[in-house]
């Protein structure tokens, strides 16, 4: 029950802060797409988001806390390439695994790839990818990793005038694969953060 009652704040969540980037003055641009990329050659874009991250796994709770930290460079007005660094947290059913405590995970992922196709009005869209390592405790093997994603950048002059000009709420969903002994210990989160862009 408390978990049902947690993904429906984190629903709820997301629905406000929609309707409030979607009310803005420029709401009148809201459905006007543009394919035209949105990186910038030579910028360098920091990020930080958190948010819900979500199982299927048995021997795991459904959810648990997520954090990413990223750090990426414009190749050209299309991509942008970098690293990003997870953080991920589950219970353990230990009814399952005769362990007990929760399962931490640090993703490393020093080959990152961001694509911006374009923008739809002031939402920023892209997907990325990116392969690296899981590293995991509770003697859990080491892993490969695989990342997908895909969100939206939103920058802040588009809400107050006087905001920051390379800084964005960005918000992201994300799968990370980690299998182990033929057990998938990845899964989905829902991220909301920032993101600030130097030399835009």
């Amino acid at each position: 029950m408390v978990r049902r009652r947690m993904m429906h704040s984190v629903l709820a969540l997301g629905f406000v802060v929609s309707a409030l980037l979607v009310s803005t003055p420029e709401r009148s641009q809201a459905l006007d797409i543009v394919h035209e990329g949105t990186a910038h050659p030579g910028e360098i874009v920091a990020g930080l988001r958190v948010g819900p991250g979500f199982s299927t796994t048995p021997s795991l709770d459904t959810v648990g806390p997520s954090l990413s930290f990223q750090g990426l460079y414009g190749l050209n007005k299309w991509l942008r390439a970098g690293m990003t660094l997870d953080w991920d947290q589950r219970g353990i059913d230990d009814r399952v695994t005769n362990r007990d405590g929760s399962l931490s995970t640090i993703t490393i992922l020093p080959v990152y790839l961001e694509y911006r196709p374009g923008h739809i009005g002031s939402f920023q869209p892209y997907i990325a990818s990116g392969i690296g390592v899981n590293i995991n405790n509770k003697n859990v093997s080491n892993t490969f990793a695989w990342r997908a994603a895909g969100g939206f950048d939103y920058y802040l002059t588009n809400l107050f005038s006087g905001a920051p000009k390379g800084l964005a709420f960005n918000t992201e969903v994300k799968y990370t694969r980690n299998v182990t002994e033929g057990e998938e210990l990845g899964g989905v989160a829902l991220l909301f953060g920032a993101r600030w862009s130097f030399g835009m």
